[in-house]
């Protein structure tokens, strides 16, 4: 249930963030109307299922998104809990993923990256990496994926002839390989390119809109946590 409610405050950020409205103040509130949402219809989960997805007040539709983000972080906090167990690496990577899951359907809706949210990200990985981890590792993560991601970044409209990437997309790039170091940053950048291709570009296909820009963040989220749960047997190839 905390990871619901935890989802719950996500869904607060992933709508307040790019509008530049406070996370603090004021209280929760339908995005259609503006009416304040009561405590009983702000329960994570119960509440938009027994309301039917839609605002008490004004009975216009709430999107689906505040359910399936409330049921997502559940599912990964049980995940993380019982893949890292109780103890300070759970904390550090529940933060990092929490992170990555809101920037990135920021990115799936926007289509922006917030530097707000990167930044501190990004620092506060550089500070575990000397705390925690293996500096030079890490740091030469967030280098390398940072750097690639930036070649993409510049050489997209020359080989493309428009934007293929944004510099959104660089940030990320460096706040997974602070947390992940280098040689599961190239799995990632792999993994997220395999993933970029076949879904991405079957999006494309079905929706016939061939050309169109796809958020490229949610990829390397999920490159990011493939990566990190097939950590040992990733890092045992490169020991090879």
């Amino acid at each position: 249930m905390s990871g619901a409610i935890f989802g719950s405050f996500f869904n607060l950020c992933i709508y307040r963030l790019p509008r530049d409205i406070s996370i603090v103040a004021p209280g929760s509130f339908c995005p259609n109307c503006g009416h304040k949402i009561r405590w009983y219809d702000n329960i994570p989960i119960i509440s938009w299922t027994a309301l039917f997805g839609r605002c008490r007040d004004c009975k216009e539709w709430i999107t689906i998104r505040y359910i399936i983000i409330e049921i997502l972080t559940g599912l990964l906090f049980l995940f993380l809990l019982k893949f890292c167990g109780l103890n300070r690496e759970l904390f550090i990577w529940l933060f990092f993923f929490s992170l990555l899951l809101i920037i990135s359907v920021i990115d799936i809706e926007t289509f922006f990256v917030l530097d707000r949210v990167t930044y501190p990200g990004i620092i506060v990985g550089a500070v575990l990496s000397f705390l925690v981890w293996k500096p030079i590792e890490h740091i030469i993560g967030m280098l390398l994926g940072g750097g690639i991601i930036f070649l993409l970044v510049k050489l997209s409209p020359k080989l493309l002839g428009k934007e293929g990437m944004g510099e959104g997309d660089i940030e990320v790039a460096m706040l997974i390989g602070i947390f992940l170091g280098w040689k599961l940053m190239l799995s990632t950048l792999l993994i997220s390119s395999i993933f970029g291709v076949v879904i991405g570009g079957g999006i494309l296909l079905l929706t016939r809109r061939i050309g169109s820009h796809i958020p490229y963040v949610p990829y390397l989220a999920a490159g990011g946590f493939i990566s990190w749960v097939f950590s040992q047997r990733i890092e045992a190839f490169f020991a090879l």
